[in-house]
């Protein structure tokens, strides 16, 4: 995996956000280039029922590919989650072992039995919907989500972290069924957009 540079760190200072007008998917701009490189650095929690478990996250994508870090779910120390954004999923658990797959959410499934939408979440902690997908979606004052139904999932977006005229959720929480994921990122780091050149260089 390509090493990840990132230009313009982020740190936690919340805004709550209101819920304001409901919107279509199609009248939302998700304000942010795919080929941005972008981090996150927090915590989450799962619960179901009575059962739970609590991780630090750490979270890396760029050029296509992403890695997923949770350290200490479940009591086994970490899980890495690593993949393309359209190709196979590898998930490597604290003991070594390793598991492949071409859907992220089921591998991870199959391997700890706990639901976590890894493959909508990386857009959904980003604060913008699952491009193409249908969505409900309510938004704040200031235009950022506040709530986001999608892919059977109800997203809470709590608080945003304002900065250069963008709003990065910081704390959001996400509910189906009877599963309930919190997410807290204490720290964002962002870069750039990377460009491509209109052609081969003489």
């Amino acid at each position: 995996m390509k090493p990840f540079f990132f230009g313009l760190v982020l740190v936690l200072a919340g805004c709550a956000s209101q819920p304001g007008p409901r919107v279509a998917a199609t009248a939302f701009d998700p304000e942010l280039p795919e080929n941005s490189a972008w981090s996150i650095r927090g915590r989450v929690s799962l619960v179901r029922g009575e059962q739970g478990w609590h991780a630090r996250m750490n979270w890396h994508e760029a050029d296509g590919h992403y890695r997923l870090n949770l350290s200490g779910p479940l009591g086994q120390g970490a899980l890495q989650i690593n993949g393309a954004v359209d190709g196979m999923v590898r998930l490597q658990t604290a003991d070594g072992q390793q598991y492949a797959a071409a859907d992220a959410d089921a591998l991870v499934l199959s391997v700890t039995g706990w639901q976590l939408p890894v493959t909508d979440l990386r857009y959904w902690v980003r604060g913008v919907p699952v491009p193409g997908e249908d969505a409900g979606m309510t938004t704040d004052g200031q235009g950022r989500l506040a709530r986001l139904s999608q892919s059977g999932w109800d997203i809470t977006y709590n608080r945003y972290r304002e900065h250069v005229g963008r709003g990065w959720p910081t704390r959001m929480r996400l509910e189906t069924a009877d599963i309930t994921v919190t997410l807290v990122i204490d720290e964002w780091t962002v870069s750039p957009p990377v460009t491509q050149p209109a052609g081969p260089v003489p």
